[in-house]
C-alpha cells in the first residue's frame, strides 16, 4: 500500500479508502436490524482491507445499516483502534444542534468516541452551502464538536458545480475536500488545482463506478485498455496527481482489496510509457465522436428546461467511442431536475429554443443530439 499525507490535517491515509455503502443487505429496511450475514459480510471486508494496508474507513448516516454495521464490527477487528481512522459524512440540517445530532447518531452507532475525518455531505447547492456556513448552523456546530474533542477535521463532500466548488475551496472553512475527478470526467481538475494550492486533504469520489461502472466494462474499453483492466488504468491516472490523496473503492467482497493493490504492483511509474500508449488510444477513439470537449464545456448552459446538456453530451461521447451506454444509462435513470445529487432534466423535454446553439463554440445541433441521446439513454 501507498500513503500520501492528506494536507493539512498531516494524517498519512492509504492512497485506496474502504467505501462502505455495499454490504450485504446493507439498505433493507429497518436499518437498526443487523443480519448476520450483514454482520459476517461487514468483518470480512473490514479486516481485508485493513490487512492489505488500508487505513481510512469511509462512511455517511445516510448509507443505510453501514455506521451500525461498522459499530459491530470494529471491536472485533485484529488492528487496534489507532492503526486506522474513520471518516463519516452526514448532510446540512436546518440547525446547529440537528447537525450535533447528526454526528451525536454516528459516534453512538459506530461505538467510538472520536471521529478522525467528518465531511458535511452533499453540498451540491448554493442554498445547502449557505445553510451550512450561516451562523448558529451546522459548521458553527461542527467547530464547536471539534474543539471538544468529538471530531479532528472537518470537511466537504460535493457533488456541485466547478464554481461552488471553487467558492467553498477559497473559504478555507474546511481542510479535506471531497469530489469527483477522473480519467472519463475532468470538469472538476481546476479545482484539483486550487484544492491543492490551498493544501486541503483531496479526496476522489467513487472512481470506478461514478467513473464509468469501470469493474464490469465494455469489450470495446477493455480492449482499449488493455493489458491494464480500466479501473486500474483510471485508478493509476488519478495517482499520477500527486495532489490526489486517496480515493474511496466500495468493497463488497474479501478479495476485492487485491483489484486495486494491482494499481499498486506493476513497478512502473504511474503515468508511464504504457499508460501514455493507452490514453492516445482513448484520445484517438474520442475525437471521432466529435463530442469529446462536451462535459468539460459547459458554454451552452444555462437551459431553461434545467437539462444538463453538457453531461447528456458527455454520456453520448462515452456510449460511441468506448461502447459505455449501460453506464449512460445508469446514470441517466437518476437524473431529475428537482434532486440536486444528479441533476437534469431529460433531453426530450428539448423545446427546441435553440439557446445554446450560439453559445456551442463547436457549433454542434445540441437541440437535436438531446432527443437522440434521450433515446439511446432512456429504458425501456
Amino acid at each position: 500500500m501507498e500513503y500520501r499525507r492528506f494536507g493539512r490535517t498531516e494524517k498519512q491515509v492509504s492512497v485506496f479508502t474502504l467505501g462502505t455503502m455495499r454490504f450485504v443487505h446493507g439498505w433493507d429496511e429497518p436499518h437498526n436490524e443487523l443480519p448476520e450475514d450483514s454482520l459476517q459480510n461487514c468483518h470480512e471486508v473490514l479486516q481485508a482491507a485493513l490487512d492489505a494496508g488500508v487505513n481510512l474507513i469511509e462512511t455517511a448516516k445516510g448509507y443505510g445499516k453501514s455506521e451500525r454495521l461498522i459499530g459491530q464490527t470494529l471491536p472485533k477487528l485484529r488492528q487496534k483502534r489507532s492503526d486506522y481512522m474513520i471518516m463519516t459524512k452526514a448532510t446540512p440540517p436546518e440547525t446547529g444542534t440537528e447537525m450535533r445530532q447528526r454526528v451525536e447518531d454516528s459516534l453512538r452507532f459506530m461505538d467510538i468516541d472520536h471521529i478522525e475525518l467528518f465531511a458535511v455531505h452533499g453540498v451540491n447547492t448554493r442554498e445547502l452551502h449557505e445553510r451550512t456556513i450561516r451562523p448558529g448552523g451546522p459548521l458553527e456546530a461542527l467547530q464547536q464538536m471539534q474543539r471538544e474533542g468529538l471530531i479532528g477535521h472537518i470537511g466537504v463532500a460535493t457533488h456541485a458545480p466547478l464554481p461552488l466548488i471553487l467558492e467553498m475551496i477559497a473559504s478555507d472553512l474546511y481542510d479535506f475536500i471531497n469530489l469527483h475527478y477522473y480519467i472519463f470526467k475532468t470538469v472538476n481538475r481546476a479545482a484539483v488545482d486550487y484544492a491543492a494550492a490551498k493544501d486541503m486533504g483531496l479526496f476522489i469520489i467513487s472512481p470506478n463506478d461514478k467513473g464509468g461502472r469501470l469493474y464490469t466494462p465494455s469489450e470495446r474499453l477493455a480492449q482499449q485498455t488493455a493489458p491494464l483492466h480500466p479501473a486500474n488504468y483510471n485508478e493509476r491516472w488519478i495517482l499520477s496527481h500527486p495532489h490526489i490523496h486517496t480515493m474511496t473503492v466500495g468493497m463488497s467482497e474479501p478479495h476485492h482489496p487485491q483489484i486495486h493493490l494491482d494499481s499498486l504492483n506493476l513497478g512502473t511509474p504511474f503515468w508511464g510509457v504504457e499508460e501514455r500508449r493507452i490514453a492516445t488510444l482513448l484520445q484517438q477513439a474520442g475525437s471521432q465522436t466529435g463530442l469529446d470537449r462536451c462535459g468539460v464545456c459547459t458554454l451552452c448552459m444555462p437551459c431553461p428546461e434545467q437539462i444538463d446538456m453538457p453531461e447528456m453530451l458527455r454520456l453520448e461521447h462515452l456510449a460511441q467511442a468506448h461502447d459505455m451506454t449501460p453506464f449512460g444509462q445508469y446514470r441517466y435513470s437518476y437524473m431529475d431536475p428537482k434532486d440536486h445529487w444528479v441533476p437534469g432534466a431529460k433531453g426530450n423535454l428539448c423545446t427546441d429554443c435553440n439557446d445554446c446553439l450560439p453559445r456551442c463554440p463547436q457549433q454542434l445541433p445540441i437541440p437535436q443530439l438531446m432527443r437522440r441521446v434521450h433515446d439511446r439513454l432512456k429504458k425501456s
